[in-house]
């Protein structure tokens, strides 16, 4: 986990150092273990570093090459090492230190851009190019690792985060309705923008080469919609599995310090947690000490104590249970935002900061997590239309029945048609622009009523959120919508860029096994009855971690909810009355009125004990984050300059 920065002069200006380490300064927190800066003519690089791999004590960034055609900073981790090193020496290329650093520079110099291709792990970087006057940008292709940038005529820069760009005193503060209008709609279907004009985040899997009179953007990396794992049985499926995610497991666990992992006692922390424990075991890896990290709730229904206990019993390991503190209810919001200028955490997010700092007042810095076995392995309600289109309406009809379990919508599961199997299993037969004007004709814009709708025509808010933003078709409606949220739309990315900024906050770099680019890539070519068959999502996943993983957690079927900890923040700021008095009401970006008995029906189902307090959530928490963002940042300007706002 590190942090860079940069300028680029593109009108020639050579670069102002008090600049350049201002900019730094602001993202220092990110590199206690140093910094470092870099400044030639008009371009400048700046890097902080925080020591997670027994190579990155030997790095020094900004990184030049001998003969000082190139310099580079990366945040970020190899993890195709061995093999990536091969293919340089194949290539003549003379390795001097072996970091992950100079692997990239020695990749970009024989391969080019082409060098993404062969560079398998979690990282944001620059180049600056010296022969070519060009600069070479490029994010990891999950998008774990954050990188925004601004552009005009003369300048472009860049950084791990938001702030340092305002540095700058020629990038304005201007408020994005656009973005603004998604936040609020709960819907963040954008991956470019940010809640700032000009400002932009860098899509994951793309490059960006910047040089005077030239701006291009391209995408290296995506899934192949045409490939296929096809296996005669589920043994075979789960054995090819575990080879690839027993590989994505060891290639996280290189670290100069002990490793620790997240232990919810789900299925996904579960695994990565016995996968961890039989490679040490098998191969005599770990010499430096393991534990595991665990978020506790006694007495609530969302406490995995039990599970755990299995686990770390199983394994005979070192478990440490934290309980969550009173930080999710204060005001550290408001301070996330000053030292950001960016949208606040959220609860179920703040929730961890007690288990990170644990983690870090034990001398750890690495944590492996379970993150996304549940986006890629999961599966898809939209079976439902695969099942119809292959007119296997038996099967339906049997999945509708087990997938009870697994919807919101309180339909009698065996009642044809119900609205669950119209809106996932008819409706996604019709084709999509039948689809766009149906709803159009109906009145079905999908436009929340909390959202003031003059606010929503004007920034088209309808179109943002039911734009076809997809690349890629895929042969079956499961394997699409797990694509489209997962790679095609921006929650997602915007969830892993909060995530990081806390994970630096706490000098803790956490990795992420089911986010490998080649699980996600194995992951989309099963077929679906590998993710989800009848009454046991992510099957797979339980066939192939028999023995490394608790019986009661390979049959478990349930998932703790930690929806409470939004609704007891939400109550903790609205004892001073927050949706009384919204700044953006007064912006004519929401309806107020709604907003407030939104939140009085809220606060009384889950004062009450209903559990459809939940559906209320969100909608107040990406309300009370934009005001919060929006009244820190521009409350005390004179203007905001925005069309028709009050």
């Amino acid at each position: 986990m590190s942090g860079i920065v940069g300028i680029y002069n593109l009108d020639g200006r050579p670069v102002n150092p008090a600049l350049l380490m201002r900019m730094i300064d602001k993202i220092a927190y990110r590199g206690p273990d140093g910094l470092g800066d870099w400044i030639d003519g008009p371009i400048g690089l700046g890097h902080v570093i925080l020591h997670t791999t027994p190579e990155s004590i030997h790095e020094k960034q900004p990184l030049i090459d001998e003969n000082g055609n190139f310099c580079i900073v990366l945040d970020g981790r190899v993890d195709n090492r061995e093999e990536l090193q091969t293919a340089l020496e194949a290539k003549g290329a003379r390795l001097q230190t072996g970091t992950d650093v100079e692997l990239i520079l020695r990749s970009y110099d024989c391969w080019g851009v082409e060098c993404l291709k062969k560079i398998i792990g979690d990282f944001a970087f620059s180049i600056w190019d010296r022969q070519n006057r060009q600069l070479f940008c490029a994010r990891d292709p999950l998008g774990i690792k954050p990188f925004y940038y601004y552009i005009d005529g003369s300048t472009f820069l860049f950084g791990s985060e938001l702030r340092p760009l305002f540095e700058d005193t020629n990038v304005q503060q201007r408020p994005n309705e656009g973005m603004i209008g998604e936040y609020l709609a709960v819907a963040i279907t954008d991956n470019e923008e940010t809640l700032y004009q000009d400002i932009f985040r860098l899509p994951p899997a793309h490059f960006l080469l910047v040089r005077p009179g030239m701006f291009q953007k391209e995408r290296y990396w995506d899934i192949n919609p045409a490939k296929e794992v096809r296996y005669r049985t589920d043994e075979e499926y789960a054995e090819h599995f575990l080879e690839i995610f027993k590989e994505a497991v060891r290639c996280r666990l290189r670290s100069h310090r002990p490793v620790g992992a997240e232990l919810s006692g789900g299925l996904d922390s579960s695994s990565v947690v016995g996968v961890i424990q039989s490679l040490y075991r098998e191969e005599g890896l770990n010499d430096l000490g393991f534990e595991t990290f665990s978020l506790v709730f006694p007495g609530l229904g969302c406490d995995e104590s039990g599970y755990i206990k299995d686990v770390a019993q199983m394994w005979h390991i070192e478990s440490n249970a934290v309980c969550t503190d009173d930080m999710a209810l204060t005001s550290c919001y408001t301070e996330q935002v000053h030292r950001y200028q960016d949208f606040p955490d959220y609860p179920n997010g703040v929730m961890l900061y007690p288990l990170m700092s644990l983690a870090k007042e034990k001398g750890f810095r690495v944590l492996l997590t379970g993150l996304g076995g549940d986006e890629w392995l999961a599966g898809s309600l939209y079976h439902y239309a695969d099942f119809l289109r292959q007119f296997k309406i038996l099967s339906l009809i049997r999945q509708v029945r087990y997938d009870r379990q697994f919807n919101d919508d309180g339909i009698p599961a065996v009642t044809l048609p119900s609205i669950p199997v119209l809106r996932l299993g008819v409706f996604p037969l019709v084709p999509w622009t039948w689809r766009y004007l149906i709803k159009r004709v109906l009145g079905r814009t999908g436009i929340p009523s909390w959202i003031d709708a003059q606010f929503a025509r004007r920034i088209r808010l309808y179109e943002r959120l039911n734009r076809e933003n997809i690349r890629l078709r895929f042969s079956t409606f499961a394997q699409q919508d797990i694509y489209n949220n997962n790679l095609a739309y921006g929650f997602l990315f915007h969830g892993y860029e909060s995530g990081n900024r806390s994970e630096s906050w706490f000098g803790v770099e956490k990795r992420h096994p089911f986010m490998d680019k080649r699980v996600v890539e194995y992951a989309l070519a099963l077929p679906e009855e590998q993710r989800w068959r009848w009454d046991q999502p992510k099957f797979v996943v339980r066939r192939a971690m028999q023995g490394l993983v608790p019986e009661r957690i390979l049959r478990r079927d349930t998932k703790a909810d930690f929806s409470h900890v939004f609704a007891e923040a939400l109550q903790v700021r609205e004892s001073g009355r927050l949706f009384d008095s919204l700044l953006i009401e007064s912006m004519r970006w929401v309806d107020g009125e709604i907003l407030r008995k939104i939140y009085r029906k809220m606060a009384q189902n889950f004062a009450s004990g209903d559990p459809t307090y939940i559906s209320y959530v969100w909608k107040l928490w990406m309300t009370f984050g934009i005001e919060l963002w929006f009244n820190t940042t521009f409350s005390k300007k004179q203007a905001v300059s925005l069309p028709n706002a009050a």
